[in-house]
C-alpha cells in the first residue's frame, strides 16, 4: 500500500485512473465527420463504435445500431482522425513525467530515436500492458555513435550519462557487435547518428538486415549511398542540399522507389535553432509558463539539457541558417512532387522543443513550406508511421477492426492544419479520455514539474553537443 500510495503521489490520481480505466462499455461516436486517412474524402455524419481496444464499425448514422449500455459521444461539429506519431524524440532526455504530454496532444504513438534502453523498453513494455499512461513506443534503444564522437562527449563533460545512450563503434566488427546487442534486447530498429567510416556504415546496414531490423539514421554520404544500402529513413535534412545537383529529380525518384522516407523535423529549425538567444532565456528562465505555457511542464534532466544547449546558441554559428533553410525547403518541395514520403518529428529534447505540442508546429510547418495538403499532412502523421512499421493492418487510419487510437477535433483541420490542436478527446488503445481528462493529466505533469524543479535528476558537468539527435 505504500508503494501504491507514493505512486499516486508522484504521478497523481488522474493519471491513475485514466492508466487504470475499463473497457466494459462499448463507445459510440454520433454524427462525427471522420477523416480516416486512407485518401478518402471526409465523411460526415458518421458512426465510428469502439468495442474494447478495436474499432468495431464504421458507418453513416441511422445505418448502424449502437450496442446497449454502450457510452455515446455526440460528435456534431467535430472531427474524428486518426491517433497522430511523432517520429522523432528521445524519450529519456523528455523524462518520463512528460509521457502523458504526447496523450494530451493526440500523440498516440511515437519513434524513440535513441536513449536509456534500460528505461524506454520498460516503459514500452508498460505502454503495452495498459499500466502506463504513454504513447506507443517503438524504439531504437541506445543509438550508435562513433566512438571518437563518445570519447569528445565524456572528454568536454556532458549532463547526459553517455554511456547508457550511445554505443561508441570504431570498426566494422565493433558496429556489427552494437548491432547484436541491440537485436538480442528486441528494439524495433537500429538507428545510427555518426560513424567512423565507410565499411562500419556498411558493416551495421548488413547486420541490421541479417537480424531483420530496419536501418534508419542521419545522413552518411550521398542520397545514393543511403539507397543502396538499404537505409530507410533519413532524419533532419540532407546536406549539402541536393537540390543543387542537376540529377535531383533522379535522384529523389530513386529514394520514392526504394520506400526511403525523410523525417525533416523542421519545427527545430524555426521554433529552436532561429529563436533569439534572448527569446530562448526568457522562455527558459519562466518556469511559470507565462511566456510560453508549455514550459511550465518540464523540469529534471530536459530542463538541465536545455540550459546547456542555451550556452550553445551564445557561440557564433558557422552556417547561416535562414538561408541554408530556405534551400532545404526547395529540397522537401522537390522531394514531394518526387513521391518521396515525408513524415513528422520533432527532435523532442532540442531547446524549445515539446513533448507533444511541438508535433502540430512540425504538421503546420509541412504544410506552410513545403506545400503538403492538410489532407497530406494528417496522413504523413497517421497512415505512412504506420505503414512504415509494418503496422498498416492494425492501426493509422479510421478502419472497422483496426486499434482504437483516435483523435476527437472541435474544428476541421482540412480547413486549418493547425485545428489538431483544438482537441475534445482522445481514445488511446479504446480508453476514452475526455477533454476534463486531459486537464488532470496536465494539471499532474505540471504539479510533478513544481515538485522537481530546481534541479536536474541526472547530475553532469554540461555538454558541448547540442545538435540535433
Amino acid at each position: 500500500m505504500k508503494i501504491i500510495g507514493l505512486f499516486i503521489l508522484t504521478f497523481g490520481l488522474a493519471s491513475i485512473v485514466a492508466m487504470t480505466q475499463t473497457r466494459s462499455k462499448p463507445i459510440v461516436f454520433t454524427h462525427a465527420t471522420v477523416i480516416d486517412a486512407t485518401g478518402a474524402d471526409a465523411q460526415s455524419d458518421m458512426v465510428v463504435i469502439v468495442t474494447g481496444e478495436t474499432i468495431t464499425e464504421v458507418g453513416k448514422f441511422g445505418k448502424i445500431e449502437s450496442p446497449k449500455n454502450s457510452q455515446v459521444i455526440d460528435a456534431t461539429g467535430k472531427f474524428l482522425i486518426p491517433g497522430l506519431w511523432d517520429m522523432h524524440v528521445h524519450l529519456t532526455k523528455a523524462g518520463e513525467n512528460t509521457l502523458p504530454l504526447f496523450i494530451a496532444n493526440g500523440v498516440t504513438s511515437v519513434r524513440d530515436m535513441g536513449g536509456d534502453y534500460v528505461e524506454v523498453l520498460k516503459w514500452r513494455k508498460e505502454a503495452a500492458d495498459g499500466t502506463r499512461l504513454a504513447p506507443r513506443i517503438k524504439t531504437s534503444g541506445a543509438l550508435l555513435e562513433s566512438a571518437e564522437n563518445v570519447a569528445r562527449m565524456k572528454r568536454e563533460g556532458t549532463v547526459e550519462p553517455v554511456d547508457k545512450y550511445r554505443i561508441g563503434i570504431a570498426t566494422p566488427e565493433e558496429a556489427r557487435k552494437a548491432v547484436d546487442l541491440m537485436a538480442s534486447l528486441g528494439v524495433d530498429f537500429i538507428k545510427f547518428r555518426t560513424t567512423a567510416s565507410p565499411e562500419t556504415y556498411k558493416a551495421i546496414a548488413e547486420e541490421s538486415k541479417a537480424k531483420g531490423l530496419m536501418f534508419v539514421g542521419h545522413q552518411f554520404g550521398s542520397p545514393e549511398t543511403m539507397v543502396d544500402a538499404g537505409q530507410k529513413s533519413i532524419e533532419h535534412y540532407i546536406y549539402p542540399p541536393i537540390i543543387t545537383n542537376p540529377k535531383h529529380a533522379e535522384i529523389y525518384r530513386k529514394m520514392s522507389e526504394s520506400g526511403v522516407h525523410v523525417v525533416p523535423t523542421i519545427v527545430v529549425a524555426d521554433k529552436s535553432l532561429l529563436v533569439s538567444c534572448d527569446d530562448a532565456k526568457t522562455i527558459f528562465e519562466d518556469i511559470n509558463g507565462k511566456v510560453d505555457f508549455r514550459r511550465k511542464y518540464l523540469s529534471g534532466y530536459l530542463i538541465a539539457d536545455w540550459k546547456i544547449q542555451l550556452e550553445e546558441k551564445k557561440q557564433p554559428s558557422p552556417f547561416e541558417l535562414a538561408k541554408l533553410k530556405e534551400v532545404l525547403i526547395k529540397d522537401l518541395q522537390e522531394m514531394r512532387k518526387a513521391g518521396v514520403r515525408l513524415m513528422p518529428g520533432t527532435d523532442v529534447a532540442v531547446l524549445l522543443i515539446y513533448p507533444g505540442y511541438s508535433l502540430h508546429d512540425e504538421l503546420q510547418l509541412l504544410v506552410k513550406y513545403v506545400g503538403l495538403t492538410p489532407m497530406e499532412a494528417i496522413i504523413s502523421a497517421t497512415r505512412y508511421p504506420a505503414e512504415f512499421f509494418g503496422m498498416q493492418n492494425r492501426l493509422g487510419t479510421i478502419e472497422k477492426g483496426k486499434i482504437a487510437d483516435l483523435v476527437l477535433l472541435d474544428a476541421n483541420p482540412l480547413d486549418d492544419i493547425s485545428n489538431t490542436k483544438r482537441i475534445a478527446a482522445v481514445v488511446l488503445n479504446g480508453r476514452y479520455l475526455s477533454k476534463e481528462s486531459r486537464e488532470r493529466m496536465l494539471a499532474d505533469v505540471e504539479a510533478a514539474a513544481n515538485r522537481r524543479a530546481g534541479g536536474a535528476d541526472k547530475p553532469g558537468k554540461g555538454s558541448k553537443d547540442g545538435s540535433v539527435n
